[in-house]
């Protein structure tokens, strides 16, 4: 198992939370990033079992690709700094839980991950923002722009759920 290092939580909210206080990041943070975005992968897919809508779950799906793309990108902006890590396997994740999502995922639920996408983009471009790579700015950037077309694939699963 990937250990967590030092002075982060090992509650996905909680990591999310302090990451979010952060006005540059790290090369660490960026590591728990990348494991965090992971993580939104094994989420997204498990979501995408507990719909019904073959439409729906392409949609939840191709998030969790792309949130697993986030965490490849984050990989390369460590290097660009001068770090190395290598994204372990699911099983070896800290943040990656099994979950069985069948009768949770409802339209408030939904809601909250759409929004929280949209957080998340802001929160990518304030990142972006502080870094003076403009090699690892530009990922961030990318990043933070595909978390908000996340949240209007999730408004999409909420009309086709309806």
């Amino acid at each position: 198992m990937t250990s967590i290092p030092s002075g982060y939580p090992s509650d996905q909210l909680e990591a999310f939370a302090l990451l979010a206080t952060r006005e540059k990041l790290s090369i660490d943070d960026m590591k728990i990033l990348a494991l965090l975005e992971a993580a939104g992968e094994a989420f997204y897919f498990a979501a995408a079992d507990a719909v019904e809508r073959e439409e729906a779950k392409d949609l939840l799906r191709r998030n969790g690709q792309e949130e697993r793309g986030h965490a490849h990108r984050l990989l390369k902006a460590i290097e660009l700094l001068g770090g190395e890590f290598t994204l372990p396997a699911d099983v070896d994740n800290p943040y990656v839980q099994p979950m069985d999502l069948a009768g949770i995922i409802n339209a408030d639920l939904l809601n909250i991950i759409q929004q929280s996408e949209q957080d998340g983009d802001l929160q990518y471009q304030a990142w972006a923002d502080a870094e003076s790579n403009q090699h690892v700015a530009k990922i961030l950037r990318q990043n933070g722009a595909e978390e908000t077309r996340h949240g209007e694939r999730v408004a999409q699963v909420v009309a086709l759920l309806g």
